[in-house]
């Protein structure tokens, strides 16, 4: 999940990049992103190799730094206005980028906060716990993950190109598919549980022995 998603956030950092005249920049993004897609060929379920803090923690501080010198260093008054739209919101588009990992964090330490507990107290309930409870398989609940990261990574990426108005429609049509994956095994449990012996209906299943 962590490779995958880094690697989605690499290349759209690279992509605003190279659009905003930052070479260096775009090309590190990018380095990054075959990094982490070559680990993940031995790290995706069923997984041979697994990243610890020490690989994450480099992945964190490599897309944060590029972040930074992406939004930070871009001669405005050179630009289109398109072009120049996202420069003017240096803390914008790291959100866009890494929106998911951003909400996965704070609801973490709101709902460990919360309780009483450290903020790093381990738990599962994370995003990808919570797909599994829907009834995704490990695969699957990655997968739809992957998806969010994208949508409103290459979103925020599109701004640079495209009107806000266009950038917003397309990412509303894709949020609708997205979640209609997401929510999708919701409606298989609901209709499990309306069958005569299911779940809810008061009548136990019949044990069948050969």
């Amino acid at each position: 999940l962590a490779a995958g998603v880094c690697a989605i956030s690499a290349v759209t950092l690279g992509i605003i990049a190279f659009s905003l005249g930052r070479f260096t920049t775009g090309l590190v993004a990018l380095i990054l992103a075959g990094a982490t897609l070559s680990f993940l060929r031995f790290n995706f379920h069923p997984a041979s190799i697994f990243m610890g803090d020490s690989g994450s923690m480099l992945i964190g501080l490599t897309i944060a730094a590029a972040a930074i010198h992406v939004t930070g260093q871009v001669e405005t008054a050179s630009l289109p206005t398109r072009q120049g739209f996202p420069a003017f919101l240096p803390l914008l588009l790291p959100v866009f980028v890494l929106l998911l990992p951003l909400v996965d964090m704070a609801l973490a330490v709101l709902r460990r906060v919360g309780a009483g507990r450290s903020p790093f107290h381990p738990d599962r309930r994370h995003l990808h716990h919570r797909l599994l409870q829907l009834g995704h398989s490990h695969r699957r609940a990655v997968l739809i993950m992957y998806l969010w990261t994208a949508l409103f990574a290459f979103g925020g990426a599109a701004l640079v190109r495209w009107t806000t108005t266009q950038v917003l429609w397309a990412v509303g049509v894709g949020a609708v598919v997205v979640l209609a994956l997401t929510l999708g095994p919701l409606r298989g449990r609901r209709d499990r549980t309306e069958r005569p012996g299911g779940e809810g209906s008061g009548t136990a299943p019949v044990e069948v022995k050969a």
